[in-house]
Formats: C-alpha cells, structure tokens, sequence
C-alpha cells in the first residue's frame, strides 16, 4: 500500500491562516458572542482548534439563513453544532435546532392537518398584515388571553390567504395553549365521515366526538362539502351544537356568507328549519363575519 502523502505547510503560511480565520471569528459579532457564552476559550484554545470553530461557524451560518425545515440540506440535518469546552478539551456535539423541536411540537398536537406541510412554520409574527387581519389578530389575541370565546368565520373568493391565515392561528394556539386542533378541509373530511355511517358506525361516533370536542377545530371550505338533510342534522349540526355548548373555539374559512351557508344547506323543504337553525347558530357564535376578498395571494 502506497503511504499516504501528507502535504507540506509551511510553518508561517499555517500561522498565517489561523489567525485569518481567528480573525474571521472575531469580526462575526454573533458567532463570537455565542462562542464566548458557551466556551469562553482562551486564544490559545482557539488556535489548536481552530478547525472546530470554524466548523461551528460554518453551521451556524447555515442556520442563521435557514431555508426552512423541510429544505434542510446539512450533513446532519435538524442538528446544530454546540462546542463544550471540558477542562479545556474542546468537543463537538449535536443537538436538535429549535425549529425542528417546535415542528415535532406542533406535529404531536394536530389531529388533522389538511394543509400544506410548510404551512407549519408559519406564525403571526411574519404574517403581511393588512386592516382585516389586524381585526382577526385582534380577536385571537382575545381568545388566547381568554377574554373571548368568539368563533372565527372568515369568507372570500379563492387564493386569498383565508386558509394560510387559519394555519397561522392553529400554529399559534398550539405554541401558546399546547392544547391540541384538528384542521379539516370540510369537503373530504365531512364526506370521510358519512362514509363511515354506512361501513362503520362504531368509527362514525367516534369521530363525531372527537371533533365535537377538541379544544380548536377548523373548518377550511366551508360550504363546498356535499350537502344533504342527514349531512347538516347528523354531522354538521350535531358537531357545531356540542362545541358552542361547551364553547369550543371553532374558525371557519369559505367562500360563502354565513347567509349562503343556510341557503346552501336547505336541503329540503322540511329541513328548511334545520337550515336557519345553522344559520342562527353560526351567526350567535360569530358575531360577525371576515371578509379576506381581493388581499393579497398565498
């Protein structure tokens, strides 16, 4: 076997680049601040192993711009460098980043989750904030605060953020109340759920229960589901009437008016009661409808 060639470094050529890269550390204000918070090395220290710091810096850089956490593309994906210094023996070691921690979080508390996995890294904080958000945001911070107990119904026409602006909502009740939520777009999910009245009663009930009470529920697309007198009197009414009994926080994106809606569900002549029912259940809990039509595109 053939010896492996070490290349030649000329001693002052070596010193040369360490302290090119020492000095890299030093004008990078926030690795540096970090690096003395955690290691408070010598300069010494520094110098011998200077390949570690300029790895964790290179790590750091990354994070710092990160792409998101379906994008990651490290060696070690999910996992930030730390240095420890242990007696003066400087150590690499590898912890999960905050945002995947926060993913794993909010992933364990959502039941359903019919919407874009990116979505999940949404929050308020970075929002385009517009005077109709702004009331909405308004509300929730109400509702997070437990000053209210108000539905959400937000209504306009396709591709105006309705359902991304909800997403923001769940991630953010998640963070604050780390209560679980379930958000559901009505048109699969409802049908879902009147397929199994036929093939599995004993899952029918449970689910009606289950979305009956957990503690935030979204309905994305309201109105857009199928609709029959047994749909608005079995699933849909049954569900709305058990939250606002026990004032379960329930938000609502659709294309329709509140109005349209009972309109939409007057399914019969004989189930036209039932369909003001909704109608007034909706506008009692609400209070007051969104109107998200002509802002800007998600």
């Amino acid at each position: 076997m053939d010896k492996i060639k070490v290349p030649f470094f000329d001693k002052t050529e070596l010193d040369t680049y360490i302290e090119q890269m020492v000095d890299e550390l030093r004008k990078d204000v926030e690795v540096y601040e970090v690096i003395k918070q955690t290691v408070n090395p010598t300069l010494k220290m520094v110098r011998e192993n200077i390949s570690k710091f300029i790895a964790f810096k290179e790590d750091f850089d990354y994070c710092r711009k990160c792409p998101g956490v379906d994008n990651c593309r490290k060696a070690t994906p999910h996992l930030q460098m730390r240095l420890v210094n242990d007696d003066g023996i400087i150590e690499r070691s590898f912890t999960p980043c905050h945002k995947i921690l926060k993913r794993i979080e909010i992933d364990s508390k959502y039941i359903y989750a019919d919407f874009p996995e990116e979505w999940k890294e949404a929050s308020l904080k970075t929002l385009d904030k517009t005077s109709e958000r702004n009331r909405i945001i308004r509300l929730f911070s109400q509702i997070l605060q437990g000053n209210s107990t108000r539905w959400i119904y937000t209504r306009g026409g396709h591709r105006v953020g309705k359902s991304f602006l909800m997403a923001t909502l769940v991630n953010d009740f998640i963070a604050a109340m780390r209560s679980s939520a379930a958000f559901i777009n009505s048109a699969n999910r409802i049908k879902e759920i009147n397929d199994l009245s036929f093939s599995d009663k004993a899952e029918f009930a449970k689910k009606i229960v289950e979305l009956s009470n957990i503690p935030l529920l979204i309905l994305d697309d309201f109105g857009n589901e199928y609709k029959n007198d047994f749909i608005r009197d079995t699933i849909v009414l049954p569900i709305l009437i058990e939250r606002a009994k026990n004032q379960r926080l329930t938000f609502f994106t659709s294309d329709f008016s509140i109005n349209e809606i009972g309109q939409l569900y007057e399914t019969s002549k004989a189930g036209a009661i039932r369909a003001k029912q909704l109608t007034r259940l909706l506008k009692e809990m609400a209070e007051e409808e969104f109107d998200l039509s002509g802002l800007s595109v998600y």
